[in-house]
């Protein structure tokens, strides 16, 4: 028999799991406090984002061997520790790319047309011209990151006449970009030529606050930048010092210290935040809740 504690029954559908698990497994429904009676000998835990995993969960659960994250991030776990302590992680990659690139290329138009600046008394008084904004016809568009996300919004892009693709990857050989992409060899040269940038990097040290004020005076005017990954990779001070001197669109659906925003950031008006939705579609959640198990059967850690 094998024990399955979940974390956040709330968001994660528990009758669902059950479904997708052998029949020999024991299914517990807790708290991201990891509370409960008899929990002790549960060998796995199923999460998402609201619960941490720091060293301190071998005294909750000292059987432990996996801890199953439903969604792609892991920053919320000391993967370190589990490793050096033989405990497993398993994540959902690509099980929520076609949501987040979906609400990437809406929040696109959405800046390009500038809705944020949308009102009830615009509505009201039928205040049309002040939303005169661009087509997606002629943009540059800049994708730092090309996993599976990436990937998709330059495929959904296609048809809609941009004028070019610059992508940065570190992890990608330019040779294995396709055709219409320039392979660009940093970031700062994607944020130089590109009229709207879109992040999807995992948050790590050699990420965080990857786009600052050193590099945000590189944009051109009027540019729209979106952050989709977490929200540390943008410092936002300097964001929100850039956006009153220049025409930006910084559309944000991860912030610094989540789930609690900056008041400066809610307040600037050329900023929008989404309360980090862009992966919460039905399909998504299914999927992503079934891919992180299937990869838990099959042993499939993380990469």
């Amino acid at each position: 028999m094998k024990k399955l504690y979940i974390t956040e029954p709330d968001a994660i559908n528990a009758d669902t799991v059950r479904q997708l698990l052998p029949a020999d497994w024991v299914i517990v429904r807790g708290d991201t406090s990891f509370s409960g009676d008899n929990i002790q000998d549960c060998s796995a835990l199923l999460i998402r984002s609201a619960t941490t995993i720091t060293s301190s969960i071998v005294e909750r659960f000292p059987d432990l061997h996996s801890v199953v994250r439903v969604g792609v991030g892991v920053d919320n776990v000391d993967v370190d520790f589990c490793t050096s302590h033989d405990i497993a992680v398993y994540n959902a990659p690509g099980a929520n790319s076609d949501a987040v690139s979906d609400y990437v290329v809406g929040m696109m138009f959405h800046g390009l047309r500038n809705l944020h600046l949308l009102t009830r008394p615009d509505v009201a008084n039928w205040n049309r011209f002040k939303f005169t904004g661009h087509s997606m016809a002629g943009r540059t568009i800049g994708i730092v990151g090309f996993g599976n996300i990436g990937k998709q919004i330059f495929a959904k892009l296609q048809g809609f006449k941009c004028k070019a693709f610059y992508v940065y990857d570190p992890f990608i050989k330019a040779e294995d970009m396709p055709q219409g992409v320039t392979y660009a060899t940093s970031v700062d040269d994607v944020l130089r030529a590109s009229d709207i940038v879109t992040l999807h990097v995992p948050l790590l040290p050699t990420t965080q606050y990857l786009i600052n004020k050193d590099n945000l005076n590189l944009l051109p005017a009027g540019a729209i930048l979106i952050n989709a990954s977490r929200g540390g990779i943008v410092n936002e001070a300097d964001i929100i010092a850039h956006a009153q001197s220049h025409a930006l669109v910084y559309v944000a659906d991860t912030v610094e210290n989540e789930p609690h925003v900056s008041e400066a950031l809610l307040d600037s008006p050329s900023v929008v935040v989404t309360p980090h939705i862009a992966s919460l579609t039905q399909e998504s959640d299914d999927n992503v809740l079934a891919v992180a198990i299937q990869n838990l059967l099959a042993g499939k850690k993380m990469n």
